[in-house]
């Protein structure tokens, strides 16, 4: 069994845990789904923030890519993060670069851009689908709002309350 099978299978036996949206758990996931050269070409996900195809100049279209199913595996918690965000909370669809920094509370979690850029480029691929490429005619992308949950940090006093509430919903995912 290899170290991400063990990965998959200890979180199947514990269930989701909620986390926190910080940097460190943000460039652990990252790091983690993040390609590598023996990954099999049918098993790699691009993810294109900013796209030629939508207005950007050709520098601007950095490409990363991921293992499909370290990303599936992660997906949670990918999830969870995104819904940690200010405009998850507020039901605001478009999100501009700089309200990627912004947690539901109002306070900034990063102040890092390459931090929350790892957040947006996880989050833009088809297998975590919470984000959209910006478009550069808007200078925003599109926050999948009606799909995404607003979540708490477990950090939050109110978590505990709120996990009752709505722990089901993220252990029969």
């Amino acid at each position: 069994m290899g170290l991400r099978d063990k990965y998959a299978k200890k979180i199947e036996e514990q269930g989701f845990r909620p986390i926190d949206l910080n940097e460190d758990n943000v460039q652990a996931i990252f790091n983690r789904c993040l390609a590598v050269d023996d990954t099999p070409k049918e098993k790699v996900s691009r993810s294109i923030l900013f796209s030629r195809t939508l207005g950007y100049k050709p520098e601007d279209e950095i490409v990363f890519y991921f293992d499909k199913d370290k990303l599936l595996d992660n997906k949670k918690n990918i999830e969870y993060f995104f819904g940690q965000l200010k405009n998850a909370h507020e039901k605001i669809e478009h999100m501009r670069m700089e309200d990627a920094f912004y947690q539901y509370q109002g306070r900034k979690w990063t102040d890092n851009r390459a931090k929350m850029l790892e957040l947006l480029y996880l989050g833009c691929t088809n297998e975590t689908d919470c984000i959209s490429p910006f478009d550069v005619k808007t200078d925003a992308t599109f926050l999948g709002v009606e799909r995404l949950k607003p979540t708490l940090s477990p950090k939050d006093p109110a978590f505990p309350e709120w996990w009752e509430q709505h722990k089901a919903e993220w252990e029969t995912q």
